[in-house]
């Protein structure tokens, strides 16, 4: 199935080149950093997303299957001044992501987002949020996001504001959106907590399994 993907990404890298005018000719360098970065797990959930139909590829970007026609397209690579497009790494992991957790949606009668406001991804049953999950590429950036987040369990500062300060941001987006359980996922970990509202906290996370995934 990598050979899937490396079939599908080459396509990629060639549609984003001529859109910048880039030389269509990377090197097999080229390739291979970007697929020792990604994973050969990850790549061939995308292969497996793009077989089954719910990764949509247009050129050098892509749709997902059940999401609104206004969602999207979402775009796999950048311009650089490298001369070779450069990959938006969040977006193969959260793509990555969404195929594995779409099958599980669809089965249990939940729906399914991608880019939900401040969320990367969130599933909800009968309207109701019962999973947020934030997704980046790296687990030691995910590691670092969490502990962020736990420092306003207690006491969130609204007045203060949250740009460039991505912890608070979504310790906000906590207490004013009331997931269930938070999800924090990168290439190689899965963090998962159950979240409390006790009496004097603003929210607390608590080790726990999310039992819909």
């Amino acid at each position: 199935m990598f050979h899937e993907f490396d079939v599908e990404f080459r396509k990629w890298v060639s549609a984003a080149s001529a859109k910048w005018h880039y030389k269509d000719h990377q090197q097999n360098e080229y390739y291979e950093k970007i697929y020792a970065r990604l994973g050969s797990g990850l790549c061939e959930a995308l292969a497996l997303g793009i077989r089954e139909g719910i990764i949509l590829t247009q050129g050098y970007a892509f749709r997902l299957k059940g999401l609104p026609a206004k969602k999207g397209p979402y775009k796999w690579f950048g311009p650089s001044s490298s001369g070779a497009p450069s990959p938006y790494w969040e977006y193969y992991v959260q793509a990555a992501e969404y195929v594995r957790l779409f099958g599980l949606a669809t089965q249990r009668g939940l729906q399914l987002t991608f880019e939900d406001g401040l969320m990367d991804l969130a599933l909800y049953g009968s309207g109701q949020l019962l999973v947020y999950c934030e997704v980046k590429q790296h687990p030691a950036q995910i590691e670092a996001l969490i502990k962020g987040i736990r420092n306003y369990e207690q006491e969130i500062d609204y007045s203060r504001s949250d740009r460039g300060n991505d912890p608070l941001r979504k310790a906000k987006y906590i207490k004013r959106k009331k997931p269930l359980y938070f999800c924090g996922s990168a290439a190689g970990i899965r963090a998962e907590y159950r979240v409390d509202y006790p009496k004097g906290w603003e929210f607390r996370l608590q080790r726990d399994l999310i039992p819909w995934v």
